[in-house]
């Protein structure tokens, strides 16, 4: 176009599309606020753009799209507090809370003054946090169920099968009965899964392996009922992504189309979500309503590796691994800035310290007790709390703080749910020894 000899150009700035997108900041209109923000990242490159379109993306739920994101913000702006604070909602939405734990310190540290510093230390405080208190007298069945994961990271099968069977006969809980099932044949594996199946009833995993198990020894009907109690235990993105791949791999496309419709219809512009619609429609061969689903998956996210490898392979049925790949590298990146502000292992304990005892006690008060205790402590008992090998050490140490700041009713409280309660009086009264109080197991019969 031309205006008095010069020329007019249509083309829009970043600022244009940014605003524009910010405009459609509405549940039912984010799929359109994420394209316009695509062009506004596009137009500009700023991290901060491509901050913001994590941010659209991570409240559609689309995990992977925020992901990778992300990673495009900390390679141009490096990591940041928001950077951190989303990295944290989208470890959530995969279940995985240690990484979201480690990403919302980050954010506080990086940036304690700013709104995003607020958000985490809010999420920090009302996320429910999965904690499950360790049993009586499971202490040493632990001990044996982390070498037995150290030997199968090593690639040490065999080994680890012998430890995760130790560690059974030491204390059959759910996590060393699925351990060492998982390492056996499936016939020889059903009793271990069903023990960790019954034990576990918040988490679908321990369901899923007993189902798969009972499917491969042709055990059909209790192999479906078990598949249907993962389903109702799903809370997250990465609950319905395992049971739909294990449900895919048992041959029950159905089932597994039925459950992720259920959760689509809660956040319908999720591209995750999509790309398991599309994978169930593959294998019922629903050719042209599973290419519609991949058609509306690439219009909410056209980058997504996936969905263009799908497109170009219409045979494929597969669900593609490391779908969390992205993840891990932003997990990566958070352990690099801890090595730059690396606390201590005396702050790791008062932040743990902190987290586990935040209904009984205020953060002064265990500031105040726990450094003279630590100053106590010889370099093993360090090392100890450190690596969190010995269940009894680190709650010892919650015992005396609560017994030091008067709170013997709570402290009898979290006596009765400890493991190790011979292990946990003898600590205790070598803490009062180095103190010079009185002895404190008296207060905790």
């Amino acid at each position: 176009m031309r205006e008095m000899g010069n020329v007019v150009s249509f083309e829009r700035p970043a600022s244009y599309w940014a605003a524009k997108a910010r405009r459609h900041y509405t549940p039912d209109r984010l799929p359109e606020a994420a394209r316009l923000m695509r062009k506004a990242l596009e137009k500009s490159g700023d991290p901060n753009t491509a901050l913001e379109l994590a941010r659209i993306y991570g409240s559609m739920e689309s995990y992977s799209a925020a992901e990778r994101y992300l990673v495009q913000a900390i390679a141009r702006g490096g990591l940041t507090g928001g950077v951190c604070l989303e990295i944290a909602r989208c470890a959530l939405g995969r279940g995985e809370e240690a990484l979201a734990e480690r990403a919302l310190d980050a954010c506080l540290r990086l940036d304690p003054d700013s709104r995003y510093a607020d958000e985490a230390q809010s999420l920090l405080e009302s996320y429910p946090w999965f904690w499950e208190a360790p049993p009586p007298r499971s202490a040493r069945g632990e001990v044996w169920l982390r070498r037995a994961q150290r030997k199968l990271m090593e690639g040490n099968v065999e080994e680890a099968r012998k430890l995760s069977l130790q560690a059974f006969e030491k204390y059959p809980s759910w996590q060393n009965a699925m351990m060492a099932g998982t390492l056996m044949p499936p016939e020889k594996a059903l009793p271990y899964l069903k023990t960790a199946a019954q034990k576990q009833q918040a988490m679908p995993m321990p369901h899923l392996l007993y189902a798969r198990a009972l499917h491969l020894c042709g055990r059909a009907a209790e192999a479906d009922r078990e598949l249907q109690a993962a389903f109702r235990l799903c809370k997250h993105f990465s609950h319905v992504e395992s049971c739909c791949v294990m449900a895919l791999e048992m041959e029950r496309a159905e089932q597994a189309l039925s459950l992720v419709e259920e959760h689509l219809s809660l956040c319908p512009a999720s591209a995750d979500y999509l790309r398991l619609k599309f994978l169930c429609q593959r294998r019922l061969t629903e050719g042209d309503e599973s290419f519609r689903t991949l058609e509306t998956l690439l219009e909410m996210d056209p980058q997504d590796s996936a969905a263009q490898w799908y497109r170009r392979h219409p045979g494929e049925k597969n669900p593609q691994a490391s779908r969390s790949m992205m993840l891990n590298v932003l997990g990566a990146q958070l352990g690099s800035v801890r090595k730059r502000l690396t606390p201590g292992p005396l702050n790791r304990l008062l932040h743990l310290m902190v987290m586990a005892l935040r209904e009984e006690l205020d953060t002064e008060t265990i500031y105040r007790l726990l450094p003279p205790l630590w100053r106590h402590m010889t370099p093993a008992g360090k090392r100890r709390c450190d690596e969190r090998e010995t269940p009894h050490y680190t709650a010892a140490i919650a015992l005396y703080l609560l017994l030091a700041a008067g709170r013997g009713k709570q402290a009898q409280s979290l006596f009765q749910q400890a493991p190790g309660k011979k292990h946990l009086l003898r600590t205790l009264k070598r803490f009062a020894r180095w103190m010079n109080e009185e002895e404190t197991d008296h207060a905790l019969h």
